[in-house]
């Protein structure tokens, strides 16, 4: 392709990416925690348990059947008691109809019974559900009518406990908010006393101990332990289990601990699925916190579970509350479904912009393949030219007589460089101390000077001078001259190298591992490696100047000196230092 059409693509392409830079990125929980393995893994249990869910609740009906026929079958009023209270605590998070009807039943049992503990106790169960739903003035009445200083220890943690409720509910369901505390003084001075008497071991002690440190971040830390011990020791399958946790991870939320806040939470929810709980709070939560992380597919699926939930357990406050949540959730898709299309039409006009310019560069294309076409048809015109003109050179044989003339001097000139390097040798053996760092520099220069170059004049200007010029390119391209020529020079650098050396094949032989050592196979002829290995010893150590001197590649220089390092006794980079220092030289 031309450069100019390169150049206008990739602008295109450039402008193209910049235009699709601002699509929308789904963010993720961990965008808002750090993310990790053990919250994506907690997200996924979540999502199995709700998955689960039809089950889990077909479980639980099969439960409370099995109970309604224990409270029909009962023999007596405390028998039925008991089952209408069974049945009270299995609908007090399941469903609130049911479970205020089986309270009112198991209150007209406690009086009938004349018990006023146990009717104090449903008293106390009727508030739950009534703050649970909404209903605080009924709540009120019926914490009204149960009489705290006559109570014993367990129904005063239980009078308590319902009051505690009931008071957060109330700033709950009016939308109070306090400054810097998470609940009011008045609830705060009702967990100061009823943790005063609740001894470490009652199984609200934790729940309890939660709520008293809640509003002093302080003292959030130091409750911290006490609660972790008790939930990471569970197996989350109790209604217990599931406040324990969402407790630990509102103490987490205070100390500023957003991690484990998010962890704490889903190990509540995972637990509230598991026991049905519908009256659900740390899913609604869950639901919240992923929606401002980013992930509004997986809070919207969550609020649609609380509020199918809460219409369930018929909890009316809670569902407004919820409804204005999934409002926020869908308010948050709606706006990334806008961005999207955004970003759709973003992507449209840049896919159109680089179809333009792949038509752009097409008839760019074909309009070169015809001015291309044309060259070659000029090209071919001029071929027919050169034709002509290569049978006018063939006139111009005469002018070879000058170049015969030429190469008679170029060959005057070669014997001249030679005699100089004979009397280079001369010098050179005169002088010991540098005989050893230029000897491969004259052998290569003799090399270059055979015996039969006089022959090769001759026989070269009488065939030039009969003008048999064919002959002459046949001698010119035979390699047979080249090849006894090479083996003269090897037989001539084996005898002089030798009788300078005497001992080198023995002294590079104790370099060798004793089975690798090379023995001659001629006497007085040297072996390719031992070739190359003498051309080492007298300083050259370039494989493409050996390879050149040789007349050889240089790359089967080089791998005959990998294969003689694998073969020494001694490190592979100290070898061609140790060949260089072999022996001396005999003059």
């Amino acid at each position: 392709m031309n450069k100019l059409a390169a150049i206008l693509i990739s602008l295109v392409t450039f402008f193209a990416i910049t235009a699709m830079a601002g699509s929308p990125i789904s963010k993720s929980p961990g965008d808002a925690v750090r993310a990790d393995d053990e919250i994506d893994n907690l997200l996924r249990q979540l999502d199995s348990v709700l998955a689960k869910s039809p089950d889990i609740i077909r479980a639980k009906e099969a439960r409370i059947a099995a109970r309604r026929g224990t409270y029909a079958s009962a023999p007596d009023e405390e028998h039925r008691y008991w089952a209408a209270a069974d049945l009270y605590e299995e609908y007090s998070t399941f469903d609130s109809d049911s479970a205020l009807h089986y309270a009112d039943l198991a209150l007209s049992h406690a009086r009938a019974l004349d018990r006023r503990d146990l009717m104090t106790e449903m008293e106390l169960n009727k508030s739950y559900i009534f703050s649970a739903t909404g209903l605080l003035e009924e709540a009120d009445r019926s914490l009204n009518s149960v009489k705290p200083d006559s109570l014993p220890t367990s129904l005063a943690v239980k009078y308590c406990e319902r009051l505690l409720f009931l008071s957060t509910h109330r700033d709950l369901y009016i939308g109070v908010r306090h400054e810097k505390e998470f609940y009011s003084l008045k609830v705060d001075s009702i967990v100061q006393c009823l943790t005063a008497d609740i001894p470490p071991t009652d199984p609200v002690y934790g729940w309890l101990i939660g709520w008293k440190s809640l509003n002093y971040k302080t003292k959030s830390k130091d409750a911290i332990p006490v609660l972790k011990k008790a939930v990471d020791g569970t197996t989350l399958s109790s209604r217990a289990d599931a406040m324990n946790a969402w407790m630990l991870a509102k103490l987490y939320e205070r100390t500023g601990d957003r991690h484990n806040h998010f962890k704490y939470l889903l190990l509540s929810a995972i637990a509230d699925v598991q026991v049905c709980n519908k009256e659900i709070a740390s899913l609604e939560e869950v639901s919240d916190f992923l929606c401002r992380s980013g992930d509004l597919d997986r809070a919207n699926a969550y609020i649609n579970y609380c509020i199918a939930a809460a219409n369930e357990y018929k909890s009316r406050v809670r569902i407004g509350k919820l409804a204005e949540r999934q409002k926020n959730i869908l308010d948050a898709i709606h706006r990334r479904s806008q961005d999207q299309a955004r970003a759709n039409t973003r992507f449209i006009w840049a896919l159109a912009l680089i179809l333009l310019a792949l038509v752009g560069a097409t008839l760019y294309i074909l309009k070169q393949n015809r001015l291309l076409r044309a060259s070659r048809e000029s090209l071919n015109r001029t071929n027919g030219e050169l034709s002509i003109r290569v049978d006018e050179l063939t006139g111009r044989v005469d002018e070879l007589s000058a170049v015969r003339e030429e190469l008679h001097s170029a060959i005057a000139e070669l014997s001249d460089m030679y005699e100089d390097a004979r009397h280079s040798v001369g010098v050179l053996a005169e002088d010991n101390e540098t005989r050893d760092n230029y000897i491969a520099n004259v052998f290569a220069i003799c090399s270059s000077y055979i015996d039969k170059i006089d022959e090769f004049r001759a026989n070269l200007h009488k065939l030039l001078s009969q003008r048999q010029f064919d002959k002459v390119m046949s001698i010119v391209k035979s390699p047979e001259l080249s090849a006894e020529e090479i083996k003269e020079l090897y037989n001539n650098f084996d005898t002089i190298f030798l009788k300078m050396y005497p001992d080198f094949v023995e002294d590079f032989n104790s370099l060798l591992r004793p089975e690798e050592r090379i023995e001659l196979k001629t006497p007085g002829r040297l072996t390719h490696e031992l070739r190359i290995y003498a051309l080492v010893r007298l300083g050259l150590n370039d494989s493409v100047r050996i390879a050149r001197f040789l007349h050889c590649k240089s790359q089967t220089v080089y791998n005959a000196r990998q294969r003689m390092r694998k073969k020494a006794i001694i490190p592979r980079e100290e070898f061609a230092d140790a060949v260089r220092n072999l022996g001396k030289a005999t003059v």
